[in-house]
């Protein structure tokens, strides 16, 4: 007993210093409780703090200074975004230990009125100040040059409803939280996205004093390792945590919010491509140097001084995500196609690969831990080609255009640099380049992307494909074109090695070469390898790769160079102050040679800049003149729609349909077929639409993927056709119509015997009964073939009757039998005509289909024959023959009524097309023939003439060829 009590008494003891021992440590977080800040909660609750020996208390944010609470001591870290380095210039209170969102959640939520940041102007804003002080926004208004003024700013309320209800016009939201509410209600709505404006921010950014870092860099590590366990546990098991944070943290928002924040937040975290926690450097750069150009930093930020460095050493492995480290093991190689001709980018010389591109693919290699082999190509073009038949992997070095997109993805950039034009000596500078497109002949290696680029751009462009750089410069110095267009560094070592006195860089555009990798687009986890590998690549790696290629190299010479070099340099001052004393005679004239041009080119630019409005206008206006109606849907949500759209579909206002999801156009038993077709570009196609009120219609749609401002939309035209559905269906009963009055004809063939054979029994058995001469058997059997005779009358009535049937649904049917069900009801007039019906094969099947319409369109196709042969004497066929392939059921009917002339053949399914007098014909048998195959039972028909042999007679005729699916 005493033993028991002493143990118990040590585990109580041990129990009690080993929490004692946990470091009481706190994070203090900058808004509510929520999936935002799963990672630390989840770290806090499945005890990885604890495994690190750390006591965390998480702050919920209450209206406090996060930078205050930081350096006040009252809590140890902070979460804020990266605007909180612009708080603190000095940079000697806090340190930045981890980041976690890799972009900022912070975006505007407006009216659709407000479609650029311009558009804010005179709107009521609702946002917190310190947001529109200090934070992306901030750089966003200030970018656009948009004053405190501008705009009425109202007080945060943090309830999306104030947007929803009217009371604002703008409101700043997280694209994770307020955006849920906002999209449920429906109500229409634009994103400004600072990041589509090229300013980058981050989120979820954890911050520590400096202080913490030099006395306790152990425990910043220890916390730091302990959060990214969590957020790797968050991100796995995310309903997990919801049920967490709803049930223990917060009821603020639903399970159902807080399970939409949480996709969204794996967006922002994007932990495919960057290690979690990890501050990139990269991408932080990119932030300094954003609040040092809207004047939020008065100096450069170091980032050695900012920043913490959570492993010891210098060194940094990348972290992959478990679906990727089994790609890595099963992986043998990734095949690499380059361009073997661009320097200083990268050539194929002698079989060996040199370039820059030769320098940073060891190191992505090495990252990524897999094998890169090269793929020897003759030109771009042929590596183009390669590409597309998935015998390489990826591009060393490209960027993307619509046509690549098809088979290619491609990572962020890791190489930049402005493209130049490059002339002869005796050109002018062009302040424009842009500008001569479509005036004078400029080449561009075939297959570069600008070249799509500008192509697309410009339709009347004047640009010739040439097959390398070098063919390019020379057809330049031949005057064979009137420049060459490459990026600065392509062009800038070609003359410097070869045109160095002949050629020169005249001018340079505003648009940028940026190459990045690119990989096959049927292997995402490739693409994520090497997205994950080019932002490891430091900018000072970067820079020491630039060095290497675009230095300026010498050669040792000789002993006596020196006395050479002299001698030139002396020869080189002479012959430069001659030059520069003939230059300066003619500066002044070509100074105002070019004022004139520089002021005609503004002239120019004035012009355009109207024209390009005018056309906006013209275009607006060309959309809303279309028969079509026209939707742009983003992720199958309508962004924008013509005044067609409206008045066909039954809308007021743009502001009624923007928002609104596919499901609001399309009839629901379409819906799944339009779904379907929704990713693809596809011909046009029947379904049905629904208008506001609920009425359904005939509509054919079309629809094409494409990208518009960065984002992937699907545009769709949409023509109303159930008018024209209406005629068709008229048109139908016409052709109904048509073949009664035949078929009455042939109910007199078929009825003409069998009515005269009762008449001739009957009057036989009443002569018998006159004379009294009847017998009791005889009698019977003169009553049986009455009998029998009338009900092969009834039968024929029947099978007439399912004739004239309209079919509402699909039925299963024998081929065969229909085929021999439509010869039945033209077997008098048949025998009248001695058409001869002959069977060469008949292999039967069963298929769903419209029955009485196939019988239809058999009957005229019969009919049709018939009267081709009416003017022959002998020789009447019809030959038949059924049979099944791998796909659809074959049915070839040909007669021997000596062809369809050749000049007439191709017109005979069109309605009202008819070669008999106007009193014998409508011309509508054969066109409503192909409509039923074709549109009704999508199938397929067409005739051809064919000379053949039966019975030793050479005859000619027409096969009408119909295929039906399976």
């Amino acid at each position: 007993m005493i033993r028991i009590l002493l143990l118990s008494l040590i585990i109580l003891t041990y129990s009690f210093s080993s929490s004692k021992d946990l470091e009481e440590i706190s994070l203090q977080l900058n808004w509510k409780y929520q999936f935002e800040y799963a990672g630390f909660l989840a770290a806090k609750e499945k005890g990885y703090y604890k495994d690190e020996n750390l006591d965390v208390e998480i702050k919920e944010f209450n209206n406090l200074d996060v930078l205050n609470e930081i350096e006040s001591g009252n809590a140890t870290y902070g979460v804020y975004d990266i605007s909180l380095l612009s708080f603190d210039n000095k940079e000697s209170s806090i340190k930045l230990i981890a980041n976690y969102f890799k972009r900022s959640a912070l975006i505007f939520i407006a009216t659709q009125d407000v479609i650029t940041p311009e558009d804010l102007k005179n709107k009521t804003i609702m946002a917190e100040p310190s947001q529109m002080a200090s934070s992306t926004l901030n750089t966003l208004l200030k970018k656009f040059d948009i004053k405190e003024n501008d705009y009425n700013l109202v007080k945060h309320s943090f309830d999306a409803q104030d947007f929803i209800d009217g009371k604002v016009d703008v409101i700043s939201a997280y694209i994770s939280n307020e955006l849920y509410y906002i999209k449920k209600s429906k109500k229409p709505y634009t994103i400004i996205d600072p990041l589509s404006y090229g300013i980058y921010g981050s989120g979820v950014n954890v911050f520590t004093s400096k202080l913490e870092t030099i006395n306790n860099p152990e425990r910043v590590r220890r916390f730091i390792n302990a959060t990214n366990k969590g957020w790797i546990y968050a991100l796995e098991n995310k309903e997990e945590i919801v049920d967490l944070i709803y049930d223990k943290y917060s009821k603020r928002k639903s399970k159902e919010a807080l399970l939409f924040e949480a996709k969204e937040t794996e967006k922002l975290i994007m932990p495919n491509i960057y290690n979690i926690g990890e501050v990139n450097k990269n991408l932080l750069q990119k932030n300094l140097k954003e609040f040092k150009k809207e004047g939020l930093l008065d100096t450069e930020i170091n980032l050695k001084n900012i920043v913490f460095d959570i492993k010891k050493d210098e060194s940094f492995d990348l972290v992959f995500t478990k679906r990727q480290r089994d790609y890595i093991k099963n992986k043998k190689e990734v095949t690499m196609c380059i361009d073997p001709d661009w320097m200083p980018y990268e050539k194929i010389h002698n079989n060996k690969y040199i370039g820059m591109t030769s320098d940073y693919i060891p190191l992505l290699s090495k990252q990524i831990g897999l094998n890169i082999r090269l793929v020897l190509t003759k030109s771009w073009s042929e590596s183009i080609e390669f590409a597309k038949k998935r015998r390489c992997d990826i591009f060393s070095l490209a960027m993307p255009t619509a046509s690549r997109l098809k088979y290619m993805n491609f990572t962020i950039p890791y190489i930049s640099f402005p493209l130049v034009i490059s002339t002869s000596m005796d050109k002018l500078f062009i302040p424009n380049p842009e500008s001569i497109i479509t005036k004078e002949k400029i080449g561009i290696v075939k297959g570069y992307a600008i070249g799509e680029i500008l192509k697309n751009k410009y339709p009347n462009h004047k640009i010739v494909d040439v097959p390398n750089v070098d063919a390019g410069m020379q057809m330049v110095l031949e005057g064979k074109i009137f420049g060459f267009l490459d990026a600065l560094p392509t062009v800038a070592y070609t003359l410097q090695h070869k045109y160095i006195s002949e050629l020169k860089i005249a001018g340079k555009f505003d648009r940028k070469l940026e190459l990045g990798i690119g990989v096959r687009n049927d292997d995402p986890i490739l693409f994520e390898l090497f997205e994950k590998a080019i932002q490891s690549i430091d900018e000072a790696t970067k820079q020491e790769i630039l060095n290497k290629y675009i230095s300026v190299k010498f050669e040792k010479g000789f002993d006596y160079k020196f006395l050479y070099q002299g001698l030139f340099i002396i020869s080189m001052i002479i012959l430069f102050g001659l030059y520069r004393h003939r230059q300066l005679l003619k500066h002044n004239e070509v100074l105002e040679e070019q004022q004139l041009a520089l002021n005609n080119s503004n002239k120019e630019l004035h012009v355009t800049q109207k024209r390009l409005e005018s056309s906006i206008n013209d275009f607006e206006i060309l959309l809303d003149s279309l028969a079509e109606a026209i939707f742009v849907f983003e992720n199958e949500i309508c962004i924008d729609a013509n005044n067609v759209m409206l008045e066909m579909f039954g809308y007021q206002s743009k502001d009624e349909v923007i928002g609104k999801s596919i499901e609001k156009f399309a009839y629901i038993k379409d819906l799944k077929k339009i779904k379907k077709k929704f990713s693809k570009n596809v011909i046009p196609y029947e379904v049905h639409g629904i208008r506001k009120n609920g009425e359904v219609f005939d509509i054919m749609v079309k629809g094409t993927n494409t990208i518009i401002n960065g984002k992937k939309v699907r545009i769709s035209s949409v023509v109303d056709i159930s008018e024209m559905k209406y005629k068709e269906k008229m048109l139908f009963q016409q052709s109904k119509m048509a073949s009664m009055g035949e078929m009455i004809d042939n109910i007199a063939h078929q009825w003409r015997q069998p009515l005269s054979l009762i008449s001739s029994v009957s009057t036989g058995l009443e002569l018998k009964i006159q004379l009294d001469i009847s017998n009791k058997e005889e009698s019977t059997n003169d009553l049986k073939k009455i009998n029998n005779t009338v009900q092969h009358l009834s039968q024929t009535i029947d099978d007439f009757r399912n004739f004239f049937k309209s079919d509402k649904e699909m039925t299963r049917f024998s081929v065969l039998d229909a085929i021999k069900r439509s010869l039945f009801l033209l077997d008098a007039i048949f025998k009248d005509n001695n058409i001869i019906v002959v069977f060469e094969t008949q292999e039967d099947v069963i298929i769903s289909n419209y029955e009485n319409e196939f019988t239809q369109a058999l009957v005229n196709i019969f009919y049709n024959a018939k009267d081709a042969m009416e003017n022959k004497t002998k020789n009447k066929y019809i030959f038949i023959n059924l049979g099944i392939n791998e796909q659809d059921v074959e049915l070839k009917i040909r007669d021997s009524a000596a062809g369809i002339d050749k000049d007439i053949i191709e017109n005979i399914f069109e309605p009202y097309f008819t070669t008999k007098h106007q009193s014998q014909g409508t011309g509508i048998g054969l066109y409503m023939t192909h409509q039923i195959i074709e549109n009704h039972m999508r199938g397929s028909i067409l005739v051809e003439n064919n000379t053949y042999d039966y019975e030793k007679e050479k005859l000619t005729g027409a096969e009408f060829i119909i295929k039906l699916p399976l």
